[in-house]
């Protein structure tokens, strides 16, 4: 009888354990995305939104236990004026103000090798999220780009998922600006789902406009050579003393004006002369004289001359991107040509006046 009872009892407590510890049993996890969303707020700074959820993609006797899945943060370079799909800014990584689920912490640290931030579970076990309220929820960060670390403001989330039998999910998802506005767009290659907007078109540069100050010296010109108001013609072409060193020129950030028009104008006021439009220039005892400007471009370009006074529609033209004044700054230049009129008014002696000129982009 001792045997048996020693036999009977050994059975049930190996068919306990069995039911307690199934054999082969495994589970392994993804984390997906939705309401991905990224937004300009001002400032040279773009709010990324997202909710993360980790899921249970298999379980079971013949399926491998999960090995890790986390996600990685990634800042896209800028490559020339456009979106790199391949380097990624790291050093460090362009994004502040982080706000994430109470179960996911930031790890590591970002290398040329590895170039994000790493969101996996607190502490230094394994990265392995699984399923709970902890790895479920809201996830916030604001990018930074700057001229020094030349982030181009977009994010990619990739995803990174794997059991011991080789079963896996890697991906990424894309937040576009201007596309990204509450879908998610997942994908297993390096391609965005569109084409990112030029750099210039998220961040303008300022062109940090410059204009030369020149002093247009007329050559002395005999009274009755001049024409009045009221005759035909274009007026008298007055020589302008030192003219080639004294051309018109406004030098600009060369990337600051891609895609943009500007045009020339001047403040000052003009007055109607015998149906004419036309400057004044103050002489001694209420002497008047009277003229209009043309600014002849220097490369040749017609398109690009300016007539003052302005009458209608503001000569809008594209400025040169060609750094032909420094590394990294263009220059546009004109020579002027002034025609003289006169009235009744007109005397002998010096006239003299001040054009203020403007430079105004098109709406």
């Amino acid at each position: 009888m001792n045997r048996c009872f020693l036999a009977l009892a050994f059975a049930g407590i190996f068919q306990l354990c069995s039911l307690l510890n199934p054999a082969l049993a495994g589970a392994w996890y993804r984390t997906d995305l939705s309401s991905c969303m990224i937004t300009d707020i001002g400032n040279q700074q773009w709010k990324v939104t997202f909710n993360m959820n980790t899921i249970v993609m298999g379980n079971g006797p013949a399926i491998g236990s999960g090995e890790f899945n986390y996600l990685v943060i990634k800042i896209p370079a800028i490559s020339g004026n456009v979106m790199s799909r391949t380097n990624f800014v790291w050093s460090p990584v362009p994004v502040k103000d982080i706000s994430l689920p109470s179960g996911v912490a930031v790890r590591g640290t970002p290398s040329i090798y590895a170039p994000g931030l790493v969101l996996a579970p607190p502490g230094s076990g394994p990265l392995l999220l699984v399923p709970s309220a902890g790895t479920k929820g809201r996830v916030e960060f604001t990018i930074t780009p700057t001229a020094e670390n030349k982030a181009y403001p977009a994010a990619v989330v990739s995803v990174q998922a794997r059991n011991t039998t080789g079963e896996g999910v890697v991906g990424n998802y894309w937040f576009i600006p201007n596309y990204t506005t509450g879908s998610c767009s997942f994908g297993s290659g390096s391609n965005p789902p569109v084409t990112p907007p030029p750099v210039t078109e998220l961040m303008p540069v300022d062109p940090e406009f410059t204009m030369n100050s020149v002093e247009w010296m007329l050559q002395t010109t005999d009274v009755g050579d001049i024409p009045n108001v009221t005759s035909a013609g274009t007026g008298y072409p007055v020589t302008i003393n030192n003219v080639n060193n004294n051309n018109l020129c406004v030098r600009y950030v060369t990337a600051g004006v891609a895609s943009k028009q500007y045009a020339l104008a001047v403040t000052n006021s003009a007055s109607s002369q015998a149906g004419r439009n036309l400057f004044t220039l103050p002489g001694p005892d209420s002497s008047q004289l009277f003229y209009n400007l043309q600014l002849s471009n220097n490369d040749g370009n017609t398109a690009k001359n300016f007539n003052f006074p302005t009458t209608g529609t503001p000569n809008y033209i594209t400025l040169e991107q060609k750094n032909n004044y420094s590394s990294d700054h263009s220059e546009i230049c004109w020579t002027p040509k002034i025609n003289l009129f006169k009235n009744s008014s007109t005397k002998e002696g010096l006239h003299s006046d001040t054009l203020n000129f403007i430079i105004t982009p098109k709406a």
